[in-house]
């Protein structure tokens, strides 16, 4: 089993989402097999309420370009409308993720334009790391 840019799994990660298993989809994928990832989230006005505090910005305004909303039907394997805080990007391994607790590929991919947003929102974010960003150059 491989992973690929768009692709989308369940899995457990006690260090970041607890005991449940989460969505996560992977924005891209480097030469050496690490994957940048994010986790959509379905509590959507929670997610949006962070992004907008964390850009300083009121609720009333342009949303952040870290905020990717990914409404219902854009991607089959995801069941719910949900939302992605581009701040919160990370990277694993690919062996990591298929060898984690609870892995489960799901079927289809997230829209291209969509990974494209959300790749603009970790490139511009103030926390993210540059290490991951510097992996999109890999």
């Amino acid at each position: 089993m491989t992973l690929s840019s768009g692709d989308v799994f369940l899995l457990r990660d006690f260090g970041t989402t607890g005991v449940d298993p989460h969505y996560r989809i992977v924005i891209h994928k480097t030469a050496s097999n690490n994957l940048v990832l994010v986790y959509p989230s379905t509590q959507i006005d929670k997610v949006k309420r962070h992004c907008f505090r964390d850009a300083g910005l009121a609720l009333s305004s342009a949303p952040p370009d870290q905020y990717v909303e990914i409404p219902l039907r854009s991607c089959l394997a995801l069941p719910k409308p949900c939302a992605i805080d581009c701040n919160k990007a990370y990277m694993k391994t690919e062996s990591e993720c298929i060898n984690g607790f609870d892995f489960k590929p799901r079927t289809g991919k997230l829209d291209p334009a969509l990974i494209a947003k959300i790749r603009y929102g970790i490139e511009n974010s103030d926390v993210v790391s540059d290490f991951i960003k510097l992996a999109f150059n890999q």
